[in-house]
């Protein structure tokens, strides 16, 4: 199962309330129509992978995509003049390429 650092629940967390979630609803990493990573609000279904803060769903991984994201760790580093902001999806070890950027 992928990890969250603290800084991409809070940030997840701001996003669920920002969007009015129902109590039942998390982020979903899902894969998009053309194969990449994208976020949507939504339920857990039978087959994801669940990572709940205070018994509430923060992330909804997608059944298919729960094994192949349990070596890495989502975060939501801070921003600079010189980086976008935005969730990154690195290694748990140390990285053997860059970062993958999700959004």
């Amino acid at each position: 199962m992928v990890q969250l650092t603290d800084r991409a629940s809070a940030e997840l967390r701001r996003l669920l309330v920002s969007h009015l979630a129902r109590p039942q609803q998390g982020v979903r990493l899902r894969l998009n129509e053309i194969g990449g990573l994208a976020m949507t609000i939504d339920v857990p279904h039978s087959g994801d992978s669940v990572i709940r803060r205070d018994n509430v769903p923060v992330l909804i991984v997608e059944g298919r995509l729960a094994f192949r994201l349990s070596q890495r760790v989502l975060d939501f580093p801070p921003t600079t003049p010189s980086a976008a902001g935005g969730f990154t999806l690195g290694w748990r070890s140390p990285p053997s390429g860059p970062s993958d950027r999700i959004g």
